[in-house]
């Protein structure tokens, strides 16, 4: 992680004033330190959300009803 004086004079203490080694954008300090529990809890989150969406479309999918000629 690196940051200049420079850039925390213009961005302030909470603003987006370090690089983060293999990133493009600079983020704030607390984005940058990282945290591997959030991250973990974040990525639970979206992987409940989509399945979440995967058995709600499937329920809209099983509630459409069927052609009368074919059955499908």
């Amino acid at each position: 992680m690196a940051t200049t004086l420079d850039l925390r004079r213009e961005h302030g203490p909470a603003g987006a004033a370090f690089w983060r080694f293999g990133r493009k954008d600079r983020q704030n300090l607390w984005e940058a330190i990282g945290n591997p529990r959030r991250d973990a809890a974040r990525a639970h989150r979206a992987q409940d959300a989509r399945r979440r969406q995967a058995r709600e479309a499937a329920e809209r999918e099983a509630q459409r009803p069927g052609c009368e000629d074919c059955g499908t």
